[in-house]
């Protein structure tokens, strides 16, 4: 089966720019924000590695302050950043079993996209954009 590419990634053959988690030269499964970097110092030419690393620093920058402030972050084709308010509850610690109380606070949950499910599962992404249908 072919490995499906992630939304608005056109595969390049055998030298492709991106590398997948697999190919990664340190072998590590999970992609940082290094390795985000570096594969767009890859994919433009034109910019350089400190440019490509102030890029990459910028929009993580940004998604962070933008869901501090409360609001959500949808990526088309990728999913949702949804910022949820939990309330304060009554938990209990594992070790002795007492009551421990949970204070409120804010949590991030993310939520992909029919796309991503998708390739996720192996399926190839829908064509130009369009939602999948269950």
């Amino acid at each position: 089966m072919k490995k499906a590419e992630p939304p608005g990634i056109e595969p390049d053959g055998e030298d492709s720019n991106l590398e997948s988690a697999d190919q990664r030269a340190d072998g590590r499964g999970t992609l940082t924000r290094e390795d985000l970097a570096a594969a767009i110092h890859r994919r433009f030419n034109a910019m350089s590695r400190r440019e490509a690393k102030r890029l990459t620093d910028s929009v993580i920058e940004e998604m962070a302050a933008t869901l501090a402030s409360g609001e959500s972050l949808k990526l088309h084709d990728f999913g949702s950043f949804i910022v949820r308010a939990k309330n304060e509850r009554s938990g209990r610690n594992p070790r002795t079993g007492a009551p421990v109380p949970i204070e409120a606070r804010r949590v991030v949950v993310f939520k992909a996209s029919p796309n991503m499910k998708a390739i996720v599962d192996g399926a190839p992404p829908a064509p130009n954009g369009k939602r999948r249908h269950p």
